[in-house]
């Protein structure tokens, strides 16, 4: 804890802080009949925030790279060498955002082949019959794994502002530290900050837990906060039947 805090005052950005003070998350998972499916992702980072993270890179000699808080190159290699997966779209319309759009052939067998999370835990599913269950756990050990999907977190830098060990740090005292570093209108972005989920078989959704169900579709709506600081562990889930 006392690591990332450190970091945190001294680089600004260790694992969310920077980046994920007001940043918007949005993935939807479409789940096919015959099991195979898309995942999009739309992220994006406020002006304000694009700037600051500018001014530290440039502070530390580096600088972004055509002035872009995502390189699309570096997402597209991260997720190319990952088994199961097919990279079908990666943009960075603006300076500040970025467009991904992952295929799979099946999503069990690219679950159960993605190393850091099948060993966690942090993403499952499991078949009961003709019902199956995906589900999700964020917690101190799965956090490599969960932050392995999300593609502003995968920076090296922010990857050390998330939680840190076995300590933990209060909401309030997360918020204090957020404020010192980056000014006081950051804990009211950070607030408003969500990633959200939106899991959408083809077929019927039986049940959920942590989220909304509409029509279609079940939406985890998480606070960015609450996966920064993980003080409890956050568990979701849906359980759906596909039809054939």
């Amino acid at each position: 804890m006392k690591r990332a805090f450190r970091l945190l005052l001294c680089v600004a950005g260790t694992a969310a802080g920077i980046f994920l003070v007001s940043c918007t998350v949005n993935q939807t998972l479409v789940i096919a009949a015959d099991g195979s499916g898309t995942l999009t992702t739309h992220a994006e980072v406020a002006p304000l925030l694009h700037d600051y993270l500018a001014g530290l890179a440039e502070a530390g000699g580096s600088g972004l790279p055509g002035g872009r808080v995502f390189e699309p190159e570096a997402v597209r290699k991260s997720f190319q060498s990952r088994p199961g997966v097919i990279v079908q779209k990666v943009e960075a319309p603006t300076a500040s955002s970025l467009d991904l759009e992952l295929a799979f052939d099946s999503l069990s067998w690219t679950l159960d082949h993605q190393e850091a999370l099948a060993s966690t835990g942090a993403a499952t599913l499991t078949e009961d019959g003709e019902a199956r269950t995906l589900r999700l756990r964020f917690d101190r050990a799965t956090w490599s794994g969960i932050s392995a999907l999300v593609p502003p977190l995968q920076n090296p830098v922010l990857q050390q502002l998330g939680p840190q060990g076995t300590g933990t740090v209060s909401e309030s005292d997360y918020l204090s530290m957020i404020s010192f570093s980056i000014g006081d209108s950051a804990p009211a972005l950070l607030r408003k900050s969500f990633v959200t989920l939106t899991v959408r078989p083809q077929g019927d959704i039986l049940s959920q837990a942590g989220g909304t169900k509409n029509a279609d579709s079940v939406v985890f709506r998480i606070p960015l906060l609450r996966l920064l600081v993980l003080d409890r562990p956050l568990e979701y889930s849906v359980t759906y039947r596909l039809r054939r």
